[in-house]
């Protein structure tokens, strides 16, 4: 290391002093500080003062750094004493004229630290200060020697020698100048530290070694363990393999109990997470990592008290009721305290209570077999998990999709089953040239021509933010290129983001970044250079060595909350690379989803589509009424209970009545035509129930407000598919039946002779006339929803609050799910068909099944939106458009006969009426049904003409129409249910619409006349009885 070489160099001892202007310095890194080492004239090598142009060398014989005899002068404006970083041995605290310095994390951290003022440091270092500036905050003169505090604070840790009633060590010497020895310097076979050799009684007269002898640190001697050599301060003892943390006499230093050796013994609070083996059962070494950079005991997770900086070992998702003391006795905590127990502690092969309670077999419930074993509370249910074959692990379901891979598929399966379609990474790359510039996204130089035109130019800025521009007087800028406007940022991600946001470019955004402490990145230690920053403020800040310039260092880094460090890249990306969220916390490129930690771009936010597990991303204030209630909007909810109570009512008086007249009549041709208006009504009252059920369900499923959350669950139910089966046959049913009702009409236009009913020919012709349209709207209906046609009408499966799959699966997800999960099966999942039977049953052999397996329902034909109406908004890339397309073909064609069938009829009519021997009364009643038929037509025309132009148009994908469903389903395709009872049925034809018609008529043509000179008046004919039934 340079290091050693330059201090090979400096032999000769001359002193500090001003450097003149023809010296060479420069940044050089001194065991990760970054110091100015300057060559003179004379070819001496110096350090730089910081601030200063003063000089200074270290002696090579002065390891321990006392700054008044290491160094050749005292650093002035240095109140942090940063001179000593970096060089090997030098305190991490001094005392300058009385006052004690130094108080910071990020000084000489990690060196040994001697002298009365190391416990100052040690306390700073433990987070009484707070921050990571040079002062004083939270600190304390210690010039007075803590004793028995477990930290050695003076020289040879006599402060730690009697605690508790307990002696360590020897004392040796005359008696008013007594020598104090450290288990660590005693049993030296070498030499003795005492002149009568107090230190080494006892240490050799062994014969067999044991658990009551060990390996003394830095030699190859086996000595016996003393019972004052055991359980003491871990930095001073004598045992290599820390057998001396064992079998401890004062009960305050111990933590635990166990066998060592087939011996019981006690664990010191220095003798677990070292990696000794010191317990049979190891359990001293049951630890384990709750956040970055805290390693602890498992006994000391969720006992009520944070051991981590960031509350990590309090976050516990799975408690037991169950409580038992615990083996792991917390040193600074109350002894013996019941607390509850982990879920994942029990059965888990270590005893962790004092009784063995959580290991007792018959307390505790089993679930699953083999590798899948798990454990429940007596009385608890059992809970499904993901299994992970291959690995034989498997996944809570509470846990997964958790960005944290338990089994090493699971963030790609995760991704697979929710379907996310936005993929953050191919955003984040960022151009980089030999002169550091970095070009964001607006300004790529290739490809984004039209771009660049609406932006306007691009300019290349120094970019500064959360850089020190300078440090130790050498500048080592970035270079970004930005557009020179202002643009929206909230499609960036990464260093596209940060780089646009921190150069002020962002309409909606500001820079994430923040100042980077000299204690941070504790996550990428192996490259960390420190070095002071000129500022106005004494610090120091995180530097990184780069790769392809062994003299460049950068800081283009985000220092998370935890203290990690992430790369720019990594800042506003929706994931949580620093594990506490605070590299996402500051950026306005996102959408938090509120009870999960997940992010979404914002562009899914209010899209239709779920993307959180909680629907928060669909089901906000901020969202459109659209997944409100079923209905889309307050004035569709209000039409469909409106239409249904009139279409309910009109068809249900106009149902009895025809059925009543039914029996009436004695021919074929009027028993024929009466029927087929039954049928009418029939079909139009269930379009009636049909809105008036829609209704009720909207609002059962509504009540507390949570449709939005449930709308996948009301899209896959079985009510829903009886209400599209119940359309659908109403709708069909009344069209087909007006058609026959217009053929039927046509075909007696001048048939004069009436056939008898009684007649067995006659009636088994009636019979098939009336029961095919019935069956025909019925096969229609139903056959989307028979479980052999599933393959063709399913739509996909919906998993009711499942973690993997938040919204309906398609075929073709399903298929990427499994590509993932089954990976190493041999299957050419691109072109894999597998029937829904199929799928099922390997979603289920995803999952555990002890208690049922994970359910899901069908989202059938119906199911395709909330208001559960016959398919015929598709496209071709929708495995059933051939279906809703020929349906919509064929009514299309009825309803061309419908329209061919009364214009020939009312051109009849008409001519009829010219007939020059026709009465008066006749005449009229001709007029009557020439507006029958117009009005029948027109009703015909709005109902199937603009929902057949629309449907074709979004079957050649020239509009997309899909949220129109609502729309025709309440306001278009009832109309006929709300407007045939008005027109087939005469009492009401007559009663509402025929005499408010002519007399409105009759009042015009008075006002009209009355204003004529003449006293010559047309007299106005009489309003004609009820027309009679025709059989034209």
């Amino acid at each position: 290391m340079m290091l050693i070489f330059v201090f090979g160099l400096l032999l000769t001892r001359v002193s500090g002093g001003e450097i003149s202007s023809s010296a060479d310095c420069k940044p050089t890194e001194v065991n990760g500080y970054l110091h100015e080492l300057c060559r003179t004239p004379d070819r001496y090598f110096t350090f730089k003062c910081p601030r200063s142009n003063i000089t200074y060398f270290k002696y090579n014989s002065k390891p321990d750094c006392d700054h008044s005899q290491a160094f050749s002068t005292t650093c002035p404006s240095d109140p942090g004493f940063y001179q000593v970083c970096g060089h090997s041995g030098c305190t991490g605290s001094r005392e300058l004229a009385g006052t004690p310095l130094l108080c910071g994390t990020f000084i000489c951290n990690g060196y040994t630290a001697v002298g009365t003022k190391y416990d100052l440091y040690r306390r700073c270092k433990e987070g009484a200060c707070g921050d990571t500036e040079l002062n004083m905050v939270g600190c304390t003169d210690n010039s007075v020697i803590a004793k028995c505090n477990n930290i050695c604070t003076d020289d040879g840790c006599s402060d730690e020698s009697n605690c508790n009633g307990v002696q360590y060590g020897v004392w040796c010497g005359k008696s008013d100048k007594p020598k104090y020895i450290p288990p660590l310097w005693m049993c030296k076979k070498e030499f003795s530290q005492c002149k009568n050799g107090e230190d080494q009684i006892g240490c050799f007269n062994w014969t067999v070694a044991d658990h009551t002898t060990c390996q003394r640190r830095s030699t190859d001697n086996i000595i016996r363990i003393k019972d004052n050599m055991r359980c003491f301060v871990a930095d001073h003892s004598a045992c290599q393999g820390g057998q001396d943390q064992t079998n401890c006499s004062d009960p305050e230093r111990v933590v635990m109990q166990c066998l060592s050796q087939g011996f019981p013994t006690t664990i010191s609070i220095w003798g677990y997470c070292q990696g000794h083996s010191l317990c049979d059962d190891d359990y001293n070494n049951a630890c384990t990592d709750p956040e970055l950079g805290c390693k602890i005991h498992k006994g000391q997770l969720c006992d009520g008290h944070r051991d981590c900086d960031n509350g990590g070992d309090e976050t516990c998702k799975d408690l037991t009721t169950v409580r038992c003391i615990r083996r792991f006795q917390s040193p600074d905590r109350a002894k013996n305290v019941s607390l509850r127990i982990p879920l994942e502690w029990v059965m888990d092969g270590q005893v962790d209570c004092l009784d063995g309670m959580d290991e007792e077999k018959g307390r505790w419930k089993i679930c699953g077999s083999d590798y899948y074993t798990r454990y429940q509370e007596i009385g608890t249910d059992c809970k499904e998990v993901l299994l992970c074959p291959l690995e034989r692990n498997y996944i809570d379901l509470d846990n997964l999709c958790d960005r944290i891979n338990t089994c090493s598929f699971e963030e790609k399966l995760c991704n697979a089953a929710r379907q996310t379609d936005v993929d953050v990474t191919n955003l984040i790359d960022t151009f980089i040239t030999s002169q550091n510039e970095h070009f964001i996204q607006h300004c790529f130089p290739t490809g984004a021509a039209d771009l660049e035109r609406k932006l306007g130019n691009c300019t290349t800025v120094e970019h500064t933010a959360g850089f020190v521009k300078t440090v130790l007087n050498v500048q080592q800028p970035v270079f970004v290129r930005i557009p020179e406007i202002k643009v929206d940022c909230s499609h960036l991600f990464g260093a596209n983001y940060v780089y646009a946001a921190c150069n002020n470019i962002c309409l909606n955004a500001e820079c994430p970044l923040k100042k980077i402490p000299g204690d941070t990145c504790t996550n990428k230690e192996d490259s960390v250079v420190r070095a002071l920053a000129d500022t106005a403020i004494p610090s120091t800040t995180t530097l990184f060595k780069t790769a392809k310039d062994p003299g460049f260092y950068d800081n283009k880094i985000f220092p998370c909350d935890n203290k990690r460090c992430v790369s720019y890249r990594d800042v506003c990306n929706l994931k949580d690379d620093c594990e506490d969220g605070s590299d996402e916390k500051s950026c306005a490129n996102h959408f938090q989803c509120k009870t999960y930690n997940e992010l979404v771009v914002l562009s899914q936010v209010c899209d239709g589509v779920v993307d959180c597990r909680d629907f928060s991303d669909e089901c906000s204030q901020n969202c459109p009424s659209a997944n409100k209630n079923i209905f889309g909007n307050d004035f569709l909810r209000s039409a469909s209970l409106s239409m249904g109570v009139i279409s309910t009512s009109l068809n249900t008086i106009s149902l009895t009545r025809s059925a009543w007249e039914l029996s009436r009549q004695k021919t074929y041709e009027m028993f024929l035509n009466k029927s087929t208006i039954v049928l009418i009504n029939l079909g139009d009252l269930m379009i009636g129930i049909y809105l008036l059920l829609l209704s009720y369900f909207d609002f059962i499923y509504n009540a507390d407000g949570n449709y939005c959350q449930e709308r996948y669950r009301w899209f896959s139910s079985s009510e829903c598919s009886f209400l599209g089966v119940l359309s659908t046959t109403g709708s069909q049913l009344s069209l087909f039946a007006m058609t026959m009702l217009s053929i039927t009409r046509v075909a007696n236009i001048g048939n004069l002779v009436q056939r008898d009913l009684s007649s067995y020919k006659s009636a088994a012709k009636l019979g098939f006339l009336l029961v095919f349209p019935l069956l025909a709207s019925l096969l229609i209906a139903v056959t989307p929803i028979l479980s052999l046609t599933e393959d063709y009408f399913v739509n996909g499966l919906y998993y009711y609050r499942s973690p993997l799959f938040i919204r309906p699966v398609s075929k073709i997800n399903h298929y990427k799910v499994f590509k993932e999960y089954f990976e190493g099966r041999s299957i050419s999942w691109e072109k894999a068909s597998f029937s829904w039977e199929t799928i099922r049953s390997m979603v289920k052999e995803m999952f555990s099944s002890d208690v049922g397996g994970i359910s899901s329902s069908t989202v059938h034909f119906y199911g395709n939106d909330g208001v559960c109406v016959f398919k015929y908004l598709v496209t071709r890339d929708d495995p059933q458009w051939v279906f809703s397309t020929s349906i919509l073909l064929v009514n299309c064609l009825c309803f061309i006969f419908i329209l061919v069938s009364y214009g020939y009829i009312n051109f009849k009519t008409r001519q009829s009426s010219r007939n020059v021997g026709a009465a008066a009364g006749r005449r009229g009643t001709n007029r009557a049904l020439q507006a029958k038929i117009s009005a029948i037509i027109l009703t015909d025309f709005f109902c199937w003409v603009p929902l057949s132009i629309i449907s074709f148009l979004h079957l050649s994908e020239a509009i997309n129409v899909t949220a129109w469903y609502p729309f025709f389903s309440i306001l278009i395709l009832p109309i006929n249910s709300v407007i045939n009872p008005l027109l087939y049925d005469s009492n009401f034809y007559f009663g509402l619409i025929l005499v408010p018609t002519r007399a409105i008529s009759r009042s015009v043509t008075s006002f009209m006349t009355s204003l004529q000179s003449s006293n010559e008046q047309e007299p106005v004919e009489g309003t004609p009885p009820p027309p009679q039934e025709t059989t034209l």
